[in-house]
């Protein structure tokens, strides 16, 4: 289906055609469409790209990261948006925990003295990421958000699996030194 746009220049008549939304277009939702909307917002306030992608991707399966991501587009406090960017790397990385990846291994033999030097295990690796860049070369290696990074190294909850492998992946730490960092 075509529609005619009809214009006049000078003493002519040009009919011009253009194809209206087809049902690919069509078939996208409000919803759908306002989430690839947020997602240039995203872009210009500076988030990295991989973390864009994941979070459309995931919010177009999970509606808890499409409210998220509303909730991030709607806030104007910028701490609160930070807050909100890492509570939706935690859903992507929720999810990438049941897909099966090849990725270095982490013992967790002794949870519980982990557990007792988990402040200890990030500072230690804290010190790592800045010899090695700092947090803004670790956000845009590993795109996960500085919020999300700040959360992690600011926390001393127990770190998610997914994310520290993330984190030895981009400063290529091996599971010996992986070791030596807990234990520190």
């Amino acid at each position: 289906m075509t529609a005619q746009i009809q214009v006049k220049r000078g003493a002519h008549k040009i009919v011009l055609k253009k194809p209206t939304m087809n049902k690919t277009l069509s078939s996208i939702s409000s919803a759908q469409f306002k989430l690839f909307i947020i997602a240039v917002k995203m872009k210009k306030a500076g988030l990295v790209d991989f973390f864009i992608v994941n979070a459309v991707q995931t919010a177009l399966q999970l509606e808890g990261v499409a409210d998220l991501m509303n909730l991030w587009a709607d806030e104007k406090d910028n701490k609160e948006r930070g807050e909100i960017i890492a509570d939706i790397q935690e859903m992507i990385d929720a999810c990438d925990i049941t897909k099966k990846s090849e990725e270095l291994y982490i013992k967790f033999n002794d949870l519980d003295a982990i557990a007792k030097n988990i402040r200890a295990f990030k500072d230690s690796l804290y010190q790592e990421v800045m010899k090695r860049g700092g947090i803004s070369k670790l956000s845009t290696v590993t795109g996960i958000p500085q919020p999300s990074l700040s959360r992690f190294f600011n926390s001393s909850a127990m770190p998610r699996r997914a994310t520290v492998l993330k984190i030895a992946k981009a400063l290529d730490l091996d599971e010996i030194k992986m070791d030596i960092l807990w234990s520190k």
